[in-house]
């Protein structure tokens, strides 16, 4: 058979063929692109298996400083501990007295023991925590401290740590009782009773963990609580607190419901701050502070130093009275 030479191709018509090659190889890198996604614009080391990229965290916001522990002696001999960000320089103070300064450790955790005993005296702690970048917090709570004289024992000294802002229940730290008020026979306390100026009040104490607990206000049921794993209970009353006379209880049960174990209280509820008038008296509830007194007797609240001035001698601080505290209202003159 005899084959025919090719007929040798004209330039233009390679150019074209050439043009035709480099097109079909276009649109087919276009379409593999295409089948690909939104993978082409991933890196290749991402797309080899790797887990995929993620946005760093959140940075999370500096803890306050915190009381856990108050234990203080009848001599005034202290152990003071706590919580911060770990490797802040933590200040404990008494008003605006520096007690001590402690560096929390790596945990957060730090224990003052202050050089000399506490005065005998009711004064109040708070914190201050240096962050290593220089950042101070304050404490959100404080600690009420009462320390006895000398010679009294133990009965007496008081650590409660309350809410900065008069907000929130209160926790005590160290009870003032070894018997008696309050306690039961097998380690059944009730230790705390917070209530607001309207009357909203909380209740706690202390029991076994786990142990089951019926809470009667005037010998009615206002609910059940178990004490926690660090023998705590707490409460929220369900009605209102009247001005006047209780009498609080607290049964703990056993498994068949039978009451093994109680303890019980009496207190007063003195009567609202609301219309108080000059020439009178009033007790101290929590949250208030002489501001607020002030201007519910006399209108306007930068009158709190006619308060002051006829209280001196129970007040050390006017940014700090304790509730309880009885106070004459002087005539406005």
């Amino acid at each position: 058979m005899i084959h025919k030479p090719l007929k040798k191709l004209d330039k233009p018509v390679v150019l074209a063929l050439l043009s035709v090659l480099v097109l079909a190889i276009a649109l087919g890198l276009n379409w593999v692109i295409d089948w690909r996604g939104d993978n082409s614009a991933v890196p290749a080391a991402q797309t080899a298996g790797d887990k995929p990229l993620r946005a760093p965290p959140l940075a999370r916001e500096p803890a306050a400083p915190s009381f856990d522990v108050v234990r203080v002696n009848p001599s005034g001999d202290t152990v003071i501990a706590g919580r911060a960000e770990p490797g802040a320089e933590v200040t404990v103070l008494d008003g605006e007295t520096v007690i001590g300064k402690v560096l929390a450790d790596k945990r957060g955790e730090w224990v003052l023991v202050p050089e000399k005993p506490l005065p005998p005296g009711s004064r109040n702690l708070s914190l201050i925590a240096k962050l290593p970048d220089g950042e101070e917090l304050r404490s959100d709570s404080d600690v009420v401290l009462v320390v006895p004289e000398n010679g009294e024992g133990a009965t007496g000294v008081l650590a409660l740590r309350v809410p900065g802002n008069g907000q929130g229940p209160s926790r005590l730290l160290q009870s003032p009782f070894t018997g008696g008020d309050g306690r039961g026979a097998r380690g059944l306390t009730i230790d705390v009773i917070d209530y607001d100026e309207k009357g909203r009040a909380t209740i706690s104490g202390n029991a076994p963990a786990g142990a089951k607990l019926n809470i009667y206000l005037d010998d009615a049921l206002q609910g059940s609580a178990t004490a926690d794993a660090k023998n705590e209970w707490r409460l929220a009353v369900p009605k209102l607190l009247a001005p006047g006379d209780h009498k609080l209880r607290v049964d703990r049960l056993d498994d068949g419901g039978k009451v093994t174990d109680r303890a019980e209280y009496a207190f007063n509820r003195a009567p609202p701050t609301e219309g108080l008038t000059a020439g009178t008296a009033v007790i101290v509830q929590p949250g208030n502070s002489l501001w607020r007194l002030a201007r519910r007797t006399y209108g306007e609240g930068t009158r709190y130093a006619l308060i002051f001035e006829a209280n001196k001698s129970q007040i050390r601080d006017p940014d700090l009275i304790y509730p309880g505290q009885v106070f004459a209202l002087t005539a406005a003159n």
